[in-house]
């Protein structure tokens, strides 16, 4: 059988870099025009970005087994946020962090897994990280991947994109991000 998830709602692709003083300065200065600066290759360099889906209230998640509509717990995915993953900034001596990127592409992803013998929804393991604490939105959700019975998906398409805004370049404490990956650390 082939079991299928799929979450159609707002796609996001966000990245924070330790910046210096000179640097925040710059970014300050610049505001939207960075994108139009070399700096956009801070966006997407060395993996430090983060692309998913937003976890909101008006996001459509769907689970499929051969086609057909089976039980799934939504509340289960955000139980299982973290931090965010990205973690350079935490060696970082820097004291500001630049977040860039975009936050609203409306899109979908479907995870598919073929050959399951047998459904359980317990067995649905999601990688979501929270941004929160960085954009001061409560419950800021970004499920970045989902294995299912301890593995990744067969295949994984993204699916009805249609564009995105840039966020105008954001300015964050480190210490601040710095101090929840360590609560975090703590909880766990």
């Amino acid at each position: 059988m082939n079991l299928t998830l799929t979450i159609s709602g707002v796609c996001c692709d966000l990245a924070l870099h330790p910046v210096n003083v000179e640097t925040a300065a710059r970014v300050c200065m610049l505001g939207d025009n960075l994108y139009k600066t070399n700096s956009i290759e801070w966006w997407r360099a060395n993996s430090n970005n983060t692309c998913g889906m937003r976890l909101t209230a008006d996001a459509r998640i769907e689970a499929a087994l051969d086609g057909a509509c089976i039980a799934f717990d939504v509340s289960r995915m955000s139980a299982s946020a973290a931090m965010l993953t990205q973690r350079p900034f935490l060696e970082s001596p820097e004291k500001s962090l630049c977040l860039l990127g975009y936050d609203d592409e409306a899109c979908s992803r479907t995870w598919t897994w073929r050959n399951v013998t047998d459904y359980d929804m317990s067995r649905f393991e999601f990688f979501v990280q929270r941004w929160d604490a960085i954009l001061g939105v409560a419950d800021y959700l970004v499920i970045d991947d989902v294995c299912y019975d301890g593995r990744p998906a067969d295949e994984a398409v993204w699916g009805e994109s249609e564009g995105f805004t840039f966020r105008t370049p954001l300015i964050v404490p480190a210490a601040a991000a710095r101090e929840l990956a360590a609560a975090t650390r703590r909880a766990a």
